[in-house]
């Protein structure tokens, strides 16, 4: 039974990061699936504004809210008007990062209060804290996550990880829809490719650990005539830029920018680079398999084991590592690609379809 037939999706900005995108993918199925869908932001600003379909509809805060220390608090309140004047069912927050948000809106008083559903995108608890400064983390995500009905893990491990933080707190799990339910496997290719492109795709920030990637680049044998492209744009670029000067690569390092679409990269690459610090359910990896291109990363997600079912789909290793790093890109790119079954042990569990399916299923339930 439709019980929610009114979606609303909270969304910062459209930034192009993973939860957006997803987000983004979410709202144009659920609309072609029949529901109402909503985006509420503080502003349209971004490229993935492009990528929403035209069923969705998209409201912006007034004033306009872009990203500062202080925005998520502002649009927890502003966010509250328009909220209410949509009247949704179900408020789906994308991401960790919208959870201040969520917990403003908590605090907000509505006529008819939607059920509040969270998706964690990144891991809640990161190596190498202290016990104290994790358990005052720990009691900081759960008063942001105090407000939402229903927390959706995106792997068993993500799970278990959200069951310790979040005792008696209502969880499910469900597959990040990272790919099309069309997606073809792609046949596997031998290794020894000339000249081979290595390709990054991140914001230039902090959390993706890109000059490391720069670094391990710049280990690897001259003979190896590999290029280095990274996708993204950020704070960081000035920097990034000024590193692979310094370390005589720049000539052989692209940083194009923000691209809409990674996937004709991808079909060029011969191996995906993942160097950052931290990450929830790294999307771009799945990505990065299902075009049969092998990876190298760094131990940044609790789910790289649910990724990484065979050995054949690439390397994990430890992070701000550069020499293990260039070390683990040699020898990945000395193997065969992987093969199709590999592959789709890993795409089949990531179809849209079944994802965004799964998600209704919850919201119906919740809203009955």
């Amino acid at each position: 039974m439709t019980n929610a037939r009114h979606i609303a999706i909270i969304l910062h900005d459209f930034s192009t990061g993973g939860s957006e995108r997803i987000a983004i993918r979410l709202a144009n199925r659920w609309a072609e699936m029949g529901r109402r869908v909503t985006i509420i932001c503080g502003t349209e600003k971004g490229a993935a504004r492009t990528l929403v379909g035209a069923g969705v509809t998209v409201l912006s805060c007034s004033p306009e809210t872009r990203r500062s220390p202080w925005s998520r608090a502002q649009l927890g309140w502003r966010m509250a008007r328009l909220v209410r004047a949509a009247a949704p069912d179900i408020l789906f927050s994308p991401g960790n990062f919208h959870l201040i948000i969520l917990a403003f809106l908590g605090r907000q008083r509505f006529t008819k209060r939607p059920v509040f559903v969270s998706k964690l995108s990144n891991p809640i608890r990161r190596g190498g804290v202290r016990r104290l400064v994790r358990g005052l983390a720990d009691a900081a995500i759960r008063l942001a996550a105090a407000p939402a009905d229903m927390l959706v893990a995106m792997s068993p491990s993500l799970l278990a990880e959200a069951r310790s933080v979040f005792p008696g707190h209502a969880l499910a799990e469900i597959a990040e829809p990272i790919l099309e339910d069309d997606i073809a496997v792609p046949q596997s290719r031998a290794g020894h490719e000339p000249a081979p492109l290595i390709l990054c795709a991140a914001r230039l920030a902090p959390q993706k650990d890109l000059l490391t990637a720069i670094r391990a680049f710049a280990e690897l044998p001259v003979a190896l005539k590999a290029r280095l492209l990274i996708l993204g744009e950020g704070p960081l670029r000035g920097r990034l830029e000024r590193e692979a000067r310094r370390l005589g690569v720049a000539s052989r390092v692209e940083m194009p920018g923000h691209v809409p679409d990674i996937a004709p990269y991808l079909a060029q690459a011969g191996l995906y680079l993942m160097s950052s610090h931290y990450e929830g359910y790294p999307a771009v990896l799945v990505e990065a398999i299902a075009a049969g291109v092998p990876i190298v990363t760094t131990d940044c997600s609790l789910a790289l084991p649910e990724i990484f079912r065979s050995s054949e789909l690439g390397a994990v290793v430890r992070q701000r590592q550069p020499e293990a790093i260039a070390a683990a890109i040699v020898a990945r790119l000395r193997r065969a690609r992987p093969t199709s079954s590999a592959v789709r042990e890993v795409t089949d569990r990531h179809k849209l379809g079944a994802s965004a399916t799964n998600y209704l299923a919850l919201f119906d339930r919740l809203s009955a």
